[in-house]
């Protein structure tokens, strides 16, 4: 356990921001399946765009259509969308973490 005030150890502030990304990718690509539900996202609108560029796996629901042929299929499509998604955030939030680090020691 860490002393009352002692400031968190270099691993602790890495989990807390990889969990607190993870978690924003799997809302954001969420919020991005239900406005797909909500709107017609398939016709390549400003909507769609901006899904794409917050949502990259969503490209899969688009590539399913609005009627998938069953309904495992639409669960493995939303769920790796959702997956994917988390996952991409947390790579990126990764990357910049170990970019900032190594920026930040140089000075």
């Amino acid at each position: 356990m860490q002393a009352k005030g002692e400031y968190l150890r270099r691993d602790d502030r890495f989990i807390i921001f990889l969990s607190f990304s993870l978690v924003l990718g799997l809302v954001v690509a969420v919020g991005v399946y239900f406005l797909w539900r909500a709107q017609d996202l398939s016709a390549g609108g400003v909507l769609s765009k901006a899904a794409l560029v917050v949502c990259p796996p969503f490209v899969l629901l688009l590539a399913t259509g609005a009627t998938p042929d069953s309904g495992l299929m639409f669960v493995l499509v939303v769920g790796t969308m959702v997956f994917a998604n988390a996952f991409l955030y947390a790579g990126v939030a990764a990357g910049l973490y170990a970019l900032f680090t190594v920026l930040a020691k140089r000075k």
